[in-house]
């Protein structure tokens, strides 16, 4: 799974040429914005797990959450971002930085151990594994979005 995350890092890599681009009859936010709050959340959710102490992981049962797991979809427009999730700013420079240290954070995954966690708003502790597998279906969301907001902007645009 971590290798699936970094695939789609390269792949927001590659559409951050794309970032001031809007398409509001799929969102109101740009390409830049999908990009950055997923970044914001890769970054967040992987620095909380290499924080935290696996002797205080807490698993909590969730319909939703293993819904999301099972199903590798999350509905379009029915979940809100924390604050801490959401950008400020949107530049190229900003996008570019988040990037970076997505790949980095990334790579940190490899470092946790099993029990290591991140408490998520909805869903409570998820461990590293979960953690990992919730990163790319959120990822996966978000690019689908962006995807989709650049295939009414630019013919040109393949996936």
């Amino acid at each position: 799974m971590i290798n699936k995350l970094a695939i789609q890092i390269r792949e927001m890599q590659e559409l951050s040429e794309h970032w001031d681009v809007k398409n509001p009859d799929v969102s109101v936010e740009s390409v830049g914005w999908h990009l950055l709050h997923n970044l914001k959340v890769i970054n967040g959710m992987i620095a909380s797990l290499a924080a935290s102490d696996p002797s205080q992981y807490a698993p909590k049962h969730s319909w939703r959450k293993w819904l999301i797991l099972l199903t590798k979809k999350i509905p379009r427009g029915k979940a809100r971002a924390p604050k801490s999730a959401l950008p400020s700013q949107i530049d190229k420079d900003e996008l570019d930085a988040a990037l970076d240290r997505a790949s980095l954070s990334v790579l940190n995954l490899l470092n946790q151990s099993p029990k290591q966690y991140f408490t998520h708003p909805m869903f409570g502790d998820l461990n590293t594994r979960l953690t990992t597998r919730f990163l790319w279906i959120h990822t996966e969301h978000h690019l689908k979005i962006v995807w989709d907001i650049l295939a009414n902007h630019n013919s040109e645009i393949t996936q």
